[in-house]
C-alpha cells in the first residue's frame, strides 16, 4: 500500500523534531552528570582538607607547631572556606568535623589524628 504524496507532505520536519529532541535529552544527561560529579569531587576536597585541619591541629597539640590546636584547625578550615563544627580533643589525639555547602547541599566530613595514624 503506497502512500500519497499528500501524507508524505504531512511527514516533513519529523526528523528534525527527533533530532533536537534527541540533542536535548543528552544536554540534561550532561547537565545532571556534571552536577554529580560537581558533588562527588566538592566531597572530596572537603575530605582531604579535614584531614590536613586534624593532622596540623595534632602536630600543635605535640608541639610540632605552635598555637592551640583547636584554634590552628579553625583558622585553616575559615582560609579553606570550611565550617569548623567540633574539635575535640582526647589525650593526644584530635578529633575534626567541618561541613560546607555545595550547590545547595551541605556537605560533612569527620577526621582523626594523633599517635598510632
Amino acid at each position: 500500500m503506497r502512500k500519497s504524496i499528500r501524507e508524505l507532505k504531512n511527514d516533513l520536519g519529523a526528523g528534525t523534531i527527533l533530532a533536537i529532541s534527541i540533542l536535548i535529552v543528552f544536554f540534561a544527561l550532561f547537565a545532571a552528570s556534571s552536577l554529580v560529579s560537581a558533588q562527588l569531587l566538592g566531597f572530596t576536597r572537603l575530605q582531604a582538607t579535614t584531614n590536613s585541619i586534624a593532622l596540623a591541629a595534632a602536630d600543635a597539640l605535640r608541639g610540632v607547631s605552635t598555637g592551640n590546636p583547636c584554634i590552628v584547625a579553625k583558622d585553616i578550615a575559615s582560609n579553606s572556606q570550611l565550617v569548623l563544627e567540633r574539635c575535640r580533643i582526647v589525650g593526644f589525639e584530635v578529633f575534626i568535623e567541618t561541613n560546607m555547602e555545595t550547590l545547595g547541599i551541605v556537605h560533612k566530613a569527620r577526621a582523626r589524628a594523633g599517635p598510632g595514624e
